[in-house]
């Protein structure tokens, strides 16, 4: 599996680069290098696209969230603070409040704007 350097080095991304990039760049090379003609490049680049992508890796932008204000860095805080003691229905209650949101960004991407 790729690491999100490796990643973002076959998207031509920067490490900073969010969603929206992301799917710009594996849009715009998908179209450069189609995989009837660059059968090694495409897959090389798929890849790196389904690892950005990866469940995995969208875990750990939200838990790396610079900005605490925005909802993302306060449902991380909410999971990250959960009690190690056992209780298996606070970490359950946690678990399933993460899917939720991600499947609900994922189906409904928030717009972001400029400030």
């Amino acid at each position: 599996m790729l690491t999100r350097d490796q990643a973002l080095h076959n998207l031509n991304l920067p490490s900073e680069a969010g969603r929206d990039e992301i799917e710009q760049s594996y849009r715009r090379l998908v179209r450069r290098y189609p995989p009837e003609h660059h059968p090694d490049r495409f897959r090389q680049i798929d890849e790196s696209y389904r690892t950005l992508t990866s469940l995995f890796f969208v875990v750990e932008s939200i838990f790396s969230a610079k900005d605490e204000g925005e909802e993302r860095g306060t449902l991380a805080r909410q999971v990250a603070e959960l009690p190690l003691t056992g209780d298996a229905g606070a970490a359950a209650q946690g678990v399933e409040d993460l899917r939720r949101m991600l499947l609900f960004e994922s189906l409904w991407p928030r717009k972001r704007t400029s400030r």
